[in-house]
């Protein structure tokens, strides 16, 4: 018997990431509508689509790090937010649900940084935001590729 778990981020809230993305706008202001299991699934949604994107429009092998690299290390906001638990809470996924306001945070946190990189990926080249007519294929190919 096949079994579907239900899925917590509905089709509408992962366009409007999408939109969002493609518009360039803060998904902030999205993410702070998302509940705890709607978060973390956004976060996965993200992370595939960052991923896909990279592959779509960028000619290097993909590295986690160059990603990673940019988000603020467990430890350091762990450290920041005066908490005492071990730090495998906060890298894991038990913080997510014994202190939800806080890991939470960051998330959003790091699915900014992942908007950021997905935004670089589509970056328009030229000035006053008018794309060259070479690129403009691939780039426009990957804004298509977003909503698949």
């Amino acid at each position: 018997m096949n079994q579907t778990t239900k899925s917590a981020l509905r089709l509408s809230q992962r366009l409007d990431l999408l939109t969002a993305l493609l518009e360039r706008r803060s998904i902030r202001p999205l993410l702070d509508r998302f509940n705890t299991r709607e978060l973390v699934e956004a976060h996965g949604f993200l992370w595939d689509k960052l991923v896909e994107l990279h592959y779509l429009t960028q000619k290097r092998e993909f590295v986690r790090e160059e990603v990673t690299r940019k988000m603020v290390p467990s430890a350091t906001y762990q450290h920041q937010q005066g908490c005492d638990l071990r730090l495998d809470y906060c890298k894991g996924v038990e913080c997510i649900w014994s202190n939800p306001v806080c890991a939470a945070n960051k998330i959003k946190n790091n699915m900014e940084v992942m908007a950021e990189t997905i935004a670089s990926y589509l970056q328009t080249p030229g000035s006053n935001g008018r794309e060259p007519t070479r690129g403009r294929g691939k780039r426009l190919a990957a804004e298509d590729a977003i909503l698949m």
